[in-house]
């Protein structure tokens, strides 16, 4: 009873284990199985989007071409009577448009003179909606201000319903003059890109169409639906889950991916991939089944768990054999071990596992007092390190300048920043100076890679600001610095920096963005403007590398907050990122606040966003004011 109580108690205990071992293997596999599916479906479903993108961007760039060309050339053949001719073979040697149409200004100023050429066979499908008249008007006017072309919403020919098209029209100038002089229209069948998408296999019943800028369906395997169907409709929305997020990533052309309803063929739960098609304002959108996606994963799992209910019985009673027999001897063993420990002072010389093991413990033994002399010897090199990396950090910031500076001679610049590394030291920096009497120089880095390099390149950069800041040119200094980062960047390390000059009696800043985040102006009435002009590559990357400049009038109380990308890359338990989009919200709520508590609350923001979450990445923030000389002193 004993031995079989024994036997049932291990053989419990193991099947116990081995039970919830399999079962974590399983729902493991299952999901990263799941994840490497959805990926694969993913890859796949982007491979096949930019096949078709790029094949619509060949017909489309193509379009335009050809629409260049022949602006260029009319007036030409025109004079010489030849337009007509021309057209035709421009026609015959370019299978992508179905008809070209000119439209010269006549003498009259009034009357428009038309030239036409189509495939042999058709009708010509000139669209109403963008009429030449209407678009030369336009342009004549200045409605419209067009240096390329546009192209049109898509339409059905008017000789048949069935034939969808669009249009592309180039204004015609007259030679070294902005005159308009006519307009040329060449037109693309739908059809074409149409077939491109039928082509497309996506599983058994995943199928993929083409929205236009507004969401109107211009391809779909349900043909009544196309220019009848609207994407962002709430009635016919087929996103179930951040649909206003998706919809706006579809309107601002960006790709991605999402979970919804496929209205087509019956409303089913799918999984949806869109992505933007280049020069046309369109999107592809795919969609795949979800119950089809994972059909033969959750086959092939279902035979895993029976398989692993059948091992797992096999185990239990193969279990209860073994353990019968193995706690036979058990005792005998017992004993034996005791005779064994009862002479310590014989020795024996035996392959007993127990007599193995007290030997492995006296070499252990051993073994651990030269760990612990060893573990002493790196306590020792340890406390030296943290020593050495204290007194880095106290370079650091000895670098940087103080985050609070007294300008009592400047009413007019309220300033403050804060640099809070990510390590002990870190690849941030910021500065600031006066250059002359009239001109503050301000400049906020990040350089790639973080700890000791990255502070070492810091402090170059640093010094090469100061060095060529005798001129009052941003981008001047700026290429300087590149060009001596460069020259002695065997690591190729870099570094994105904003730099700017402000003149304190105008509040003209003249800047230069090297592919830096881009600053914030807070404006005294509460908008928010942001500098979205970028100069260049980081510094260190390009010897010979130029940059350009751009400025902006700072005016009474205005704001300008600099940062690292620290700030936005923030994140919380979960892994959100903080966002330049909650940084922007945050920014509006501080108007009429001095620099330092701009910048406290900022970093109290971010600090509360993070929660226990680790700093990723330094952060460094500076907030400069400009201030009327009489408030101030008073």
């Amino acid at each position: 009873m004993k031995q079989r109580g024994i036997s049932f108690l291990l053989n419990s205990q193991i099947t116990t284990i081995a039970i919830v071992i399999i079962a974590s293997i399983v729902y493991i596999n299952y999901y990263f199985s799941k994840e490497v599916l959805v990926k694969k479906i993913e890859d796949g479903a982007v491979n096949q989007s930019n096949m078709v993108i790029s094949k619509i961007s060949r017909i489309t760039v193509g379009t335009e071409e050809i629409a260049k060309n022949v602006s260029v050339q009319a007036l030409y053949y025109f004079k010489n009577n030849d337009l007509d001719f021309f057209l035709q073979q421009v026609l015959k040697s370019n299978s992508i448009i179905e008809s070209i149409h000119v439209e010269l200004i006549g003498t009259d100023q009034k009357q428009l003179l038309k030239f036409s050429s189509n495939k042999k066979g058709q009708n010509i499908c000139n669209p109403d909606s963008l009429a030449a008249e209407k678009f030369i008007f336009d342009l004549r006017s200045g409605h419209i201000k067009l240096a390329q072309g546009i192209w049109s919403a898509p339409f059905f020919c008017r000789y048949d319903n069935s034939h969808l098209l669009v249009s592309y029209k180039m204004p015609i100038y007259y030679p070294d003059s902005k005159n308009v002089a006519g307009v040329v229209s060449c037109e693309v069948s739908l059809s074409t890109i149409q077939r491109m998408l039928a082509e497309i296999h996506l599983g058994d019943h995943g199928y993929a169409f083409i929205v236009d800028h507004t969401g109107n369906y211009i391809s779909h395997p349900r043909k009544d639906w196309i220019l009848k169907r609207n994407l962002y409709e709430k009635a016919s929305s087929i996103f179930k889950t951040n649909r206003q997020e998706i919809e706006s990533q579809i309107k601002e052309g960006r790709s991605g991916a999402g979970l919804g309803i496929s209205e087509y063929p019956n409303n089913q739960a799918a999984w949806l991939y869109y992505a933007p098609i280049t020069n046309s304002g369109w999107s592809v959108i795919i969609v795949i089944p979800e119950k089809e996606l994972f059909n033969e994963l959750h086959g092939i799992f279902q035979k895993i768990i029976l398989v692993s209910v059948l091992g797992i019985l096999i185990l239990f009673f193969v279990n209860i054999f073994v353990f019968r027999k193995m706690l036979d001897p058990l005792e005998r063993i017992t004993h034996a071990i005791q005779r064994f420990s009862s002479s310590p002072g014989k020795e024996q010389k035996s392959k007993n596992e127990i007599k193995m093991l007290a030997e492995s413990l006296e070499n252990w033994q051993e073994k651990y007092g030269l760990l612990i002399k060893d573990q002493s010897k790196t306590a020792s090199d340890k406390i030296k390190f943290d020593k050495d990396l204290r007194s880095a950090q106290e370079i650091q910031l000895n670098i940087v300048p103080s985050g609070n500076p007294n300008f009592l001679e400047y009413p007019e610049i309220d300033l403050y920043a804060m640099l809070k590394p990510a390590e002990t030291i870190g690849g941030d920096l910021y500065d600031y100076f006066f250059i002359d009497k009239n001109h503050l120089l301000v400049a906020i880095g990040d350089v790639s890679g973080k700890g000791i390099p990255a502070s070492l390149f810091m402090a170059i950069t640093s010094t090469l600001i100061k060095t060529h800041a005798k001129r009052l040119s941003s981008k001047d200094i700026v290429r300087r610095v590149n060009k001596e980062l460069s020259d002695r960047n065997s690591n190729q390390y870099f570094v994105t920096l904003f730099l700017g000059i402000l003149d304190i009696r105008s509040g003209l800043l003249d800047y230069c963005n090297a592919a830096h985040n881009y600053p914030y102006i807070l404006h005294a009435d509460g908008t928010l403007q942001t500098l979205s002009k970028s100069h260049g590559l980081p510094l260190g990357i390009y010897k010979d590398k130029t940059y350009k400049s751009s400025s902006v009038e700072l005016r009474l109380n205005d704001l300008i907050i600099l940062y690292t990308d620290g700030v936005i890359n923030s994140r919380d338990a979960d892994k959100h990122h903080y966002g330049a989009d909650r940084l922007e919200k945050n920014i509006q709520n501080l108007n009429d606040l001095t620099a330092e508590e701009v910048v406290k609350k900022l970093v109290k923001s971010i600090m509360i966003f993070e929660g226990q979450g680790h700093q990723a990445d330094d952060i460094s923030l500076l907030a400069l004011k400009y201030l009327n000389k009489t408030e101030n002193q008073a």
